[in-house]
């Protein structure tokens, strides 16, 4: 009878082993080492059509402030906090995801600048969305901060290579907003 307990517990312990080197294997097919949202870096220059093309197509709104902003809309509909597997009932939500690009003179294209993310249409770095647990941002690795603000929580990332804490500027990168439970209610950078 030993030798049965035994003998299971070596084959949970291989299975779970399996099971998290192939998480491990799975992190491992991205590319963490800037800010990208559906192909489109933070920082770098596109022309107008290849932001429509990256983002879904036309906008629900475009307006043309101190930066181009395009609007996206998006409607969510979430199962119940209580008991989601339980129920029928859902909530919907209209959701407005924003992204900002910026002229500068003497360079071609616009430079993708800021987004604000509310919605779980678009992906940081096609890994970490809205609705996702926090922990996924640190899955990324690079340098996280925490934040609580008057209530909320806040997790920032820099990739891997940004400068070192304190060096680094935080406002320069993605601001994780998350909820008691854990999980990311928006994603936003203003890079300027």
């Amino acid at each position: 009878m030993n030798t049965l307990i035994r003998l299971s517990a070596i084959i949970m312990a291989a299975v779970a082993s399996c099971s998290f080197m192939a998480a491990a294997q799975d992190i491992q097919q991205y590319d963490f080492s800037a800010i990208r949202i559906n192909g489109l870096e933070i920082g770098k220059f596109y022309t107008r059509e290849q932001y429509l093309e990256a983002l879904g197509g036309q906008p629900y709104r475009e307006s043309d402030d101190a930066y181009h902003f395009l609007t996206y809309k998006t409607t969510m509909v979430f199962a119940p906090a209580a008991d989601p597997e339980l129920s029928d009932i859902r909530k919907a939500e209209t959701k407005y995801d924003l992204f900002g690009y910026s002229a500068w003179q003497g360079y071609e294209g616009f430079s993708f600048d800021s987004f604000f993310i509310h919605s779980d249409k678009y992906a940081i770095n096609d890994y970490v969305r809205v609705g996702d647990p926090i922990s996924k941002v640190r899955d990324m690795g690079g340098t996280v901060m925490d934040v609580n603000y008057d209530g909320y929580k806040y997790l920032y990332w820099a990739p891997e290579g940004s400068p070192d804490d304190p060096q680094i500027e935080w406002g320069c990168y993605p601001r994780f907003g998350y909820d008691d439970n854990g999980i990311i209610t928006e994603i936003e950078l203003y890079h300027d």
